[in-house]
């Protein structure tokens, strides 16, 4: 969580006021970091889909529609003068009827009145609590809807600017959901489950086919995406089609354990469902059989499937499976990790997670987030940036978690680590190229965390605090190791794109006096570094000549403008393969930073916010804690990604 940028001030009035500020700061953070609201709301009514009234434009009533009742007169299927066709005829009698009549003589008019008195029934018997009955009924839509939106016959009658065509993909589309409804309350709504009908003189056969995620993954749960409605993620994006949206869980299950490690459990993916329907005769009767194949895809993937040479969109939802995932048992604990990470550290927890089960073929794009943060400050961009499909097609997105209260080089140190086991655990063969092309972006102290994996610090940063070699240092092995690995670093060779957001490149003056003793009081460090830095020096007599990087106590220290390490970081050799992009905020929108700040977002200067070394830079006018999600920044980033699509 930010806090205000004060500027260094003189009176003593105005250093209570810079006092008072950081400190209601600070209060005001705590109190938002610990609302926990869901991300979801489940609705009370799992048939309100198939209950709610349909209106068709053709619709004339509860009854079937005036120009389904002119079809049936049409084909002298009911009296030309019959007014009360709904009393004289009963359903069942005249669904048969018209079943015989396609078999001989198949129009598109006739396969939608059929679909309409199939649809009706269907809603009658399911008000009724008559469930199976419904489901023979609800197949029957499925199965003439589809005759009429794909049979290769009427390809030169079919007119998608007919209300009619619009109205019967309303009905399949009820209709398959309802049917999935009714056969999971029996419990077969699970791969390789079947049932069979028979409708009039046909055999139906339908068959479940969930995706295949793996070699041992699979879907071992489905949620409704209608059952659901979003509370938190600032927009809800869908896309129209046919087929039923909706949530397939993992098993939790992959290939290699070292995989499955960066996927957090009940991890939740954006499916379509889809009933196929072909034309097959029984071998020993030689009467018709429909086989039905309900099959789920990834819409992460694909937003739309062939079926008979059409390409047909589906009618898809990424914002709710993503909602349901971050409601999971396992990433509670990293949607509260803005505080702990500060006030608790050890119990914050440490390393990479992905939003969707690692694909080798897609560019990874790893967000790290800042200061009193967490991953979840993330979820409204990628929210948006999913519902791009050239963007969710191409990329993943994985997140960095880790406690915010160090100093921003030590985080770094642990980031290098963590990248490097995840590179080595995924591909050690280097056989995967997508994956060495990661972009990094990370928002105010994590652009600094991610500006240094693309680093060579080769004896600069040692230099920063002793002008003697290294080799003289006097240390236990393992804290010889660990502060090797902090001052000592070559870039990732598999980074190639950084994007940095509010990212303090000069430090910030948040972290002044004030902030720091707040800092040492509050904050827990994960380790004793101040009684190692003392026996370092104690033991090291002579050999260091700044011992700033070594008592550096917080984040909020290590951020202050006067240290070193930000000439380090803008003198230190880049990887020249790398890209780097930068995005920072400038708002005057606040009398009180009017009055009290020099042009900023509110916590970072924009002088410390432009980067000198950056290929392109976009200013925007938000602050520091909006800038992930405003439009702006959203759409510069998907800019920037589509740059390296084919």
């Amino acid at each position: 969580m930010a806090l205000l940028m004060i500027r260094p001030v003189l009176s003593l009035h105005d250093k209570w006021l810079s006092h008072t500020l950081v400190i209601g700061s600070i209060l005001t953070a705590c109190s938002m970091g610990c609302s926990d609201r869901d991300y979801l709301v489940a609705k009370s009514d799992v048939f309100a889909p198939i209950k709610r009234p349909f209106q068709p434009e053709t619709w004339i009533g509860p009854t079937l529609s005036q120009r389904s009742l002119k079809t049936l007169q049409r084909f002298n299927l009911v009296s030309h003068d019959d007014s009360n066709w709904s009393r004289n005829y009963s359903r069942s009698e005249t669904l048969e009827r018209l079943q015989a009549s396609i078999q001989h003589d198949p129009t598109p008019e006739k396969l939608y009145a059929l679909t309409e008195l199939a649809f009706l029934d269907s809603k009658t018997l399911l008000n009724e609590d008559k469930h199976h009955a419904a489901l023979e009924r609800f197949t029957l839509v499925l199965v003439y809807a589809y005759d009429y939106l794909f049979t290769s016959q009427f390809d030169y009658l079919r007119n998608p600017y007919d209300p009619q065509f619009h109205e019967i993909c309303k009905m399949y589309n009820q209709s398959l959901e309802q049917v999935m409804r009714i056969i999971a309350s029996d419990g077969q709504l699970k791969s390789g489950a079947t049932y069979g009908l028979q409708l009039g003189e046909q055999q139906v056969n339908v068959e479940v086919r969930l995706p295949n995620l793996g070699p041992e993954a699979e879907i071992a749960d489905l949620r409704f995406v209608s059952d659901f409605r979003i509370q938190k993620l600032l927009r809800h994006h869908q896309t129209f089609g046919l087929g039923v949206p909706m949530i397939g869980i993992r098993n939790g299950k992959a290939a290699t354990p070292a995989t499955e490690q960066y996927h957090p459990p009940g991890m939740s993916l954006p499916l379509t469902a889809f009933m196929k329907v072909t034309n097959n005769e029984d071998s020993n009767t030689n009467k018709p059989v429909r086989q039905c194949l309900l099959e789920f895809h990834n819409t992460v993937d694909h937003s739309a499937i062939v079926v008979n040479r059409l390409k047909i969109p589906l009618q898809t939802d990424t914002s709710i499976p993503l909602a349901f995932l971050l409601d999971q048992p396992a990433l509670r604990r990293p949607r509260e990790a803005a505080t702990t990470s500060l006030l608790n550290p050890t119990e914050a927890g440490t390393g990479l997670f992905m939003m969707e089960p690692y694909n080798p073929h897609k560019t990874p794009i790893i967000m790290v987030h800042g200061f009193w943060s967490s991953p979840m400050i993330w979820m409204n961009m990628v929210n948006d940036l999913r519902s791009f499909p050239e963007i969710r097609q191409n990329y993943q997105f994985w997140f960095y978690q880790y406690p915010t209260s160090q100093p921003f080089w030590i985080s770094a140190t642990k980031f290098r680590t963590t990248l490097q086991s995840l590179y080595r655990n995924l591909d050690s063969k280097q056989q995967y190229p997508k994956l060495h092309q990661t972009v990094l972006v990370g928002h105010s102290m994590g652009g600094l965390l991610s500006l240094m994996q693309t680093l060579d610090s080769q004896n600069q940063m040692w230099r920063l605090i002793s002008n003697k070699p290294f080799e003289h240092l006097k240390a236990p092995q393992h804290i010889r190791q660990n502060l090797a690995s902090t001052v000592f670093f070559q870039p990732i060779p598999s980074i190639k794109k950084v994007i940095t957001i509010a990212t303090p490149f000069q430090g910030s003056r948040m972290a002044n006096d004030y902030t720091k003793w707040i800092g040492e009081t509050l904050f827990q460090l994960p380790e004793p570094t101040d009684a190692i830095a003392r026996q370092l020096v104690r033991e090291n007599p002579g050999l260091f000549h700044n011992t700033r990087l070594l008592t550096t106590q917080t984040s909020l220290e290590s951020l202050k403008p006067e240290g070193n390490i930000f000439g380090f970081l803008q003198s230190a050799r880049r990887n020249p393969h790398v890209n780097y992009h930068n995005i920072y905020g400038d708002t005057q929108s606040s009398t009180l930073i009017k009055n009290l700040a020099s042009a900023s977002d509110g916590v970072v200067t924009t002088s410390s916010a432009k980067s000198v070394d950056a290929h392109t830079q976009m200013v925007v006018d938000a602050d520091h804690l909006s800038i992930t999600d405003v439009t702006p920044t959203i759409l510069e980033i998907r800019r920037i990604l589509q740059a390296d699509l084919p």
